[in-house]
């Protein structure tokens, strides 16, 4: 597996700086991100060659946006220019109890969401890959944006490439007369897909799988998922707390077995885009061909680490992180 292609939207952050709200400040830092980038720009700083689908305005905005995505590693051969609006989204950093707050603008008219891509485009893009990834947001903001991933998806699995799928599930992006259809369009795409992640209200409150906590642990849960869909692997994190210390552990599941990690305590700096990290971490284990344990605990190492860094993208490489899991105490790294 060498060759990771990711189908997903680059948005506009802002975000003011040193933890202000909108209110208190005349300045915004800008960068780019996404689900898909920020999972592939962790994978190529690792070595792993990584390109991006998507739309792109075609303006001064998009081709800023290019340079971003260049700028992490990721091959920019499969940006489509078109359009003039990109979806938009500012983020007032969350500090001790008070929680980020995102505030999205006009996403469903961003040149993602009104751009339909031909299948030749989508064969084109798929040339010489081994995985795929799709972000489930891209079935929330727009129909074109659903159909463009529902599509893919099938010709993903046509050309025997497997399928990442992430949820992703944004319920203030979801109307509540179009959750039915969403549904079903969810479990469409993950009967395409071989590799998913997500987590216990994924399958209990958007697909509706009866959990009966009482007589039913979440290994179960997640296992019972694995079968129903028959996937390779689902995995996701889960967050807990234990006095005033913020925990989060992982979890990898196949058909025989799950594993889990060990609670890490997380110190938070930026918060937005630490899911992604774990995402990037499950696929960089299945490209070292680790052991289910192997993968999990390097991914929750780098969802934790990635509480600490600016930025959506991950920017930790693999032998910081795993210096870290070999000496979890260190304070200085020489």
């Amino acid at each position: 597996m060498k060759n990771i292609l990711a189908f997903g939207e680059v948005m506009l952050r802002l975000c003011p700086q040193h933890y202000k709200m909108l209110d208190q400040t005349d300045t915004l830092d800008m960068s780019y991100s996404g689900t898909g980038l920020n999972i592939l720009s962790g994978l190529a700083r690792n070595g792993v060659q990584t390109s991006l689908l998507t739309v792109l305005p075609e303006n001064p905005v998009g081709h800023a946006a290019a340079a971003s995505i260049r700028k992490l590693g990721v091959q920019d051969n499969h940006l489509i220019f078109k359009g003039s609006h990109i979806g938009t989204y500012l983020l007032e950093m969350g500090y001790g109890n008070r929680p980020s707050q995102v505030t999205y603008l006009n996403r469903s008219e961003s040149a993602f969401c009104t751009t339909e891509i031909s299948d030749s485009q989508m064969k084109a893009a798929l040339a010489n890959v081994d995985l795929v990834h799709i972000c489930g947001i891209a079935l929330s903001t727009s129909k074109i944006g659903r159909e463009n991933a529902l599509r893919l998806a099938k010709i993903t699995t046509t050309m025997s490439i497997p399928l990442c799928f992430d949820f992703n599930y944004r319920m203030s992006l979801v109307k509540p007369e179009e959750r039915s259809s969403l549904i079903a369009d969810y479990k469409q795409i993950l009967n395409e897909a071989s590799i998913v992640i997500g987590g216990k209200k994924d399958l209990t409150l958007l697909l509706e799988m009866p959990f009966d906590e009482e007589h039913e642990s979440l290994a179960d849960l997640y296992q019972r998922f694995v079968h129903d869909y028959d996937l390779t692997y689902f995995c996701g994190t889960e967050k807990s707390a234990q006095g005033h210390f913020k925990l989060v552990r992982g979890f990898l599941a196949d058909k025989e077995n799950i594993v889990f990690s060990d609670d890490k305590v997380v110190t938070t700096y930026d918060r937005i885009g630490t899911g992604d990290a774990f995402a990037a971490g499950i696929i960089q284990g299945l490209i070292d061909q680790c052991s289910l344990q192997e993968m999990v605990d390097f991914a929750i190492t780098s969802t934790q680490l990635a509480h600490t860094t600016y930025g959506d993208s991950p920017i930790l490489t693999k032998s910081f992180i795993q210096e870290k899991m070999k000496y979890d105490d260190l304070d200085v790294m020489r």
